[in-house]
């Protein structure tokens, strides 16, 4: 039986551009209510909640800094007041670095590390309470390609470590919450079309991929009743 998206309400972190923003737009195609998570106050705020409502769909917005616990903790309990229920999270935020080991300093560790593992714990783990009493719901953590190989990737890496942690932590998650209907998956996506660097060359079907149809692979996977624990690449063969 497909997950009828219709009514459900969705938080998106990084909602305001790229990947979540194309996550977010999505869900709200499909009939969710949406929340958008951001850091910064911007006037891409505005302008996508207005787009949202246009679609007749319900749209709130919270601005917290995922790697600070207390401000995760008091962002949900903000969204238990005000929104009163959550069905879907995607955690999307994290950050990239690419830097020589030698270079790379114990700040970059910990912001990386934060910014990727710590920040989608924390909002798994204070996201749950809300999904179990919904009688269930789905999470979809965002990787990148070739996460979980164990292959070392010195220039990136507390941001590889990161990501297979993440890997780790969806697994877990999946495995401890089916019996609470809360289906948990990690999508990871390869180069993009707004990625930075773009080898084209390296990628066995030629070309990059579309936020669009990232999106899509998201919708299906949330969609399906029978689908956890699972790690879905979106990458056209890079890095096989």
């Amino acid at each position: 039986m497909s997950y009828n998206l219709k009514g459900k309400t969705a938080l998106i972190t990084g909602a305001t551009s790229g990947i979540g923003r194309a996550i977010l737009i999505a869900l709200a195609d499909e009939g969710c209510n949406v929340i958008i998570h951001h850091l910064k106050k911007s006037p891409e705020i505005e302008k996508l909640k207005r787009e949202i409502e246009k679609k007749g769909q319900k749209v709130w917005s919270f601005s917290a800094d995922l790697t600070n616990e207390k401000k995760v903790s008091s962002m949900f309990r903000k969204i238990k007041r005000g929104v009163k229920r959550l069905d879907i999270l995607v955690n999307n935020v994290g950050n990239y670095l690419k830097i020589d080991l030698e270079k790379l300093t114990t700040k970059q560790w910990h912001e990386i590390l934060g910014s990727n593992l710590h920040s989608t714990f924390y909002c798994t783990y204070y996201a749950m309470p809300l999904l179990r009493a919904g009688g269930g719901g789905r999470i979809i953590n965002i990787g990148y390609a070739s996460t979980g190989q164990i292959v070392a990737k010195p220039k990136i890496l507390p941001y590889q470590i990161s990501k297979t942690g993440i890997l780790l932590l969806t697994k877990a998650y999946a495995l401890n919450e089916a019996k609470n209907n809360v289906l948990v998956n990690m999508i990871s996506p390869g180069v993009m079309e707004n990625s930075i660097h773009k080898p084209t060359k390296e990628i066995p079907l030629g070309r990059t991929g579309k936020l669009k149809e990232l999106a899509e692979v998201v919708i299906q996977t949330i969609k399906s009743s029978y689908i956890t624990g699972t790690h879905i690449e979106f990458a056209g063969g890079f890095n096989l």
